[in-house]
């Protein structure tokens, strides 16, 4: 009753205006924008002495895309919600700024948010464009030359245009997408998987953690501030609140830094906590709240092993990129340990320094690559590989940053074996 109170009392006398914010909060789980978290392979590029790059492995997130049919069918609802701020505002009723709610008034939907569920937006198209480029230039004695190589997205039409986007940065006409398998073999195994289907993609139990934070003072104060910031005279449901945060996070361009009005409804706390919800759904749906994650994760990273083993060999490919969902990415992560918190994300605690982010692990475009490097030491050849999360080095793989190549092989061999054949039976992707 105390935490409530208060952050009424801060919300009737708040101050904040959202377009000019400065700095606003622009992390907004896995709908945020590349460029909110994104590094740039060409300066952090790892050099290392007497190496050379000689092959590529990347596991490619899809970039922006429109909502899907549900989700936008929620947000084009929740537009006649603006009528009844504006009008709040003119009687006085809320504590939005003049600026904001000229701004939200001013605001055109973009029809393709509603009319093209799923597909693959402008911004996501520039984001997989800019990845492909940065790539291209960091690596060009390995890629300008690219004879042996393979560009295979997962099943979905907003992931193949991603990967010819993606492609589009090579600036080579000769390079070609290869066809989406149905059976989303190495980039998304759990689609077909009839037993993960039924017991945690579409398990609501799987939700339960999110759905009981919505029941915490935390989040109740939060969805009260918002009530008193937009000053309608009716109660916000939960469905109409996180509406209103797909309006914001839909709406928000990173490509342009351009802000959304939709996110003038919301203070930096709200965005947090709202941000929670979505971190517990993808922490026990994707990552460490189920078990299954970490087998699908060790698929790819067999894959990873293999075409560096090749690579070695003599007959491996000089790139390697697969195109899939955020899921995905999830899971490879929890198959190596990566983002894992002391205590599990649960409803009671809201970790602020808490390891699994998903507006840093799971937003547009996010990628996972890894480089193997041939070096050259007094007549002796060895090999190394490096790590990099959004083209920035990852130094949780391996101590220092690069790994041997008897750490990288022990630490993947492991997975040479994985069998999913807990799945039962198969069934259609979409």
């Amino acid at each position: 009753f105390f935490i409530v109170t208060i952050s009424l009392f801060a919300s009737t006398f708040a101050s904040f205006c959202h377009w000019n914010s400065g700095c606003p909060y622009k992390y907004f789980a896995s709908k945020t924008s590349y460029n909110a978290i994104r590094g740039d392979i060409r300066d952090s590029l790892v050099v290392l002495k007497g190496c050379e790059p000689v092959s590529i492995w990347g596991l490619f997130r899809h970039g922006k895309r429109y909502p899907s049919t549900r989700f936008g069918k929620s947000m084009n609802e929740a537009l006649a919600i603006r009528e009844d701020i504006l009008t709040s505002y003119a009687k006085g009723h809320s504590s939005l700024c003049a600026q904001d709610i000229e701004d939200l008034d001013a605001w055109v939907a973009d029809k393709k948010m509603f009319d093209s569920a799923t597909e693959l937006t402008p911004e996501g198209h520039e984001e997989m464009y800019g990845i492909g480029k940065r790539i291209r230039h960091t690596f060009n004695n390995v890629l300008e030359k690219l004879d042996k190589y393979t560009f295979r997205p997962a099943y979905g039409k907003w992931i193949e245009d991603s990967a010819k986007a993606f492609l589009k940065g090579f600036n080579n006409d000769k390079l070609h997408v290869e066809k989406a398998l149905p059976e989303s073999d190495v980039m998304a195994p759990y689609l077909t998987c009839g037993k993960y289907q039924k017991d945690v993609q579409k398990n609501p139990n799987i939700y339960a953690e999110s759905e009981k934070y919505k029941k915490t003072s935390e989040y109740l104060a939060t969805k009260d501030r918002i009530q008193r910031r937009t000053g309608i005279d009716y109660e916000l449901t939960d469905t109409n609140v996180t509406a209103l945060y797909d309006l914001c996070r839909h709406t928000w361009s990173g490509v342009e830094s351009k802000l959304s009005p939709w996110c003038a409804l919301f203070t930096k706390d709200d965005l947090q906590v709202l941000e929670y919800i979505q971190d517990l759904r993808s922490y026990n749906r994707n990552g460490y709240g189920t078990e299954q994650s970490e087998i699908f994760g060790q698929i790819p990273l067999a894959d990873l092993l293999r075409s560096f083993q090749k690579v070695k060999e003599g007959d491996g490919k000089k790139m390697t990129a697969y195109f899939t969902h955020a899921t995905m990415l999830d899971m490879v992560y929890t198959s190596l340990g990566l983002f894992k918190d002391n205590k599990p994300l649960s409803s009671t605690n809201r970790d602020r320094d808490r390891k699994w982010r998903s507006s840093a692990n799971s937003a547009f475009s996010v990628n996972l690559v890894a480089v193997l490097n041939r070096c050259t030491k007094e007549d002796e050849i060895d090999y190394n590989v490096v790590f990099y999360l959004n083209e920035e080095p990852i130094r949780a793989i391996c101590a220092d940053g690069t790994c041997t190549w008897k750490e990288f092989e022990e630490k993947l061999t492991p997975f040479l074996n994985t069998k999913i054949d807990f799945c039962e039976f198969k069934s259609e992707p979409y």
